[in-house]
Parts: structure tokens; C-alpha cells; sequence
């Protein structure tokens, strides 16, 4: 556990010894998961499996009777454990996809990593991500007195996009703004610390890793909110 504590004084200490530490990637891989879950978990105490989905209904183009029936598919009891079990799944594969591509790059490094140590710099590297993120996003659903006038697609007002009018943007710009993020900025400085540590490059060269990655996950995610 002290490593989880420790990346918020000194990460790139905790970075630099991962190569040494096997299974350093568990606890933290872990924590993020019950994090994950837990705030899955606050935004449907709070707001409701319900009215959710009112709102991502409100965003497609279905007709009212199939968004009826899309309605009492997602609203059904199993569906809530269905969601946790898709966040924590989903989290979990996310931060092993991002670790396999930081690895393959980390391979045209002069410091070939190995790919446990290269999880477990992510998965440290994002335990301050998720935390904040809990935190915030129980103290917004507490101070908010109408749950309803949240938008659960952009609870936490760190972005660009929190402050534009959805209506009459295009879905790829609001999309972009949306990942012009503060909280989304401080993780990639933390995880180019953590690749330039792991693999002995520069502080450039693991942002240049990062951000590539970023630009990839950017346009993918602008791509499906045009077509979806």
C-alpha cells in the first residue's frame, strides 16, 4: 500500500524501482477497480439507473417506441449489477491496453521494460486519477440539490466541453473539448514520468509516448460520437 501513498510525494522514486518489485501491478489494480465501481455506484444512488438513461436515450435519434423498449431493457433490476460489473471489467482492461501500447513503445527505447512493471506504473500512475474523481464526484451529487439537472456524460466540470452549450455544437467537437481535460492533463504528465523512469528516456520522450496515445484515444472517441 505504501507505494500508492508514495506516488503522490515522490512517483518518480516509486517508478524508477518497479523493474525490481514483481507484482507491484495487483494492489493497485485493485484499488482502482473499487474506485471505479464506487463511483459507478454514488452516480446511480444519487441520480438513478433511470433517469440515466433518460439522458443517453435523449442524445440518439430513436423513435419514442424504441426508446420505450430501450428503457425497460437497461432499467431492469439485473442491470445495475450489470454496470458495475462493466465498469470494473472496462476500467481494468483499459489500464492493461494502455500498459500493452506504453510497452510496445517502450520497447524502441534503449531500456526494453517488462510488461508487469510497465501495468503496474500505470496502474499507480492512475490511482490519483480515479481517487480525485471519486472524491469530486461524491462531493458534486451531495452539494447539488437537483440530481437530475446533472449531466452524468460530464459530471465532473474539469473540461472544456462542461461549459459549452451541447445542443449546438457538432458531437466531434464537443468530443474534443470534452477531452481537454485538466485532471486528463496531470495523468499525462504522470504516466510520461513513469514511462521515461521504466524505460531510462527522457521526460520528452515519455510525454511523446503518452501523448501519441492520447491523440489515438481522442480521435477514436471523436470517430464513434460521429458515427454513434
Amino acid at each position: 500500500m505504501k507505494p500508492l501513498l508514495d506516488v503522490f510525494f515522490q512517483p518518480g522514486k516509486v517508478f524508477a524501482g518497479l523493474n525490481e518489485r514483481k507484482g507491484a501491478w495487483i494492489v493497485p489494480l485493485l484499488v482502482n477497480v473499487i474506485l471505479i465501481v464506487t463511483s459507478t455506484a454514488l452516480v446511480f444512488h444519487f441520480i438513478g439507473l433511470e433517469t440515466i438513461v433518460r439522458q443517453r436515450l435523449a442524445q440518439t435519434s430513436l423513435s419514442p417506441e424504441q426508446m420505450q423498449l430501450a428503457m425497460q431493457r437497461a432499467t431492469s433490476p439485473s442491470q445495475a449489477y450489470i454496470s458495475y460489473a462493466g465498469a470494473a471489467i472496462g476500467g481494468a482492461l483499459s489500464m492493461a491496453v494502455i500498459a500493452l501500447v506504453l510497452f510496445a513503445f517502450g520497447l524502441m527505447t534503449s531500456r526494453e521494460p517488462k510488461y508487469p512493471a510497465m501495468l503496474a506504473m500505470v496502474t499507480l500512475a492512475f490511482f490519483p486519477y480515479f481517487l480525485i474523481s471519486v472524491v469530486m464526484t461524491a462531493l458534486i451529487l451531495l452539494a447539488t440539490p437537483d440530481k437530475s439537472s446533472l449531466d452524468v456524460t460530464n459530471l465532473i466540470a474539469t473540461n472544456v466541453a462542461a461549459y459549452m452549450n451541447r445542443e449546438r455544437m457538432a458531437k466531434g467537437m464537443y468530443s474534443l473539448l470534452s477531452s481537454v481535460d485538466l485532471l486528463s492533463f496531470l495523468e499525462i504528465a504522470l504516466l510520461s514520468l513513469g514511462f521515461s523512469k521504466l524505460t531510462k528516456s527522457s521526460y520528452f520522450g515519455g510525454l511523446a509516448a503518452v501523448m501519441g496515445l492520447w491523440i489515438l484515444y481522442v480521435s477514436c472517441k471523436m470517430a464513434i460520437s460521429v458515427l454513434f
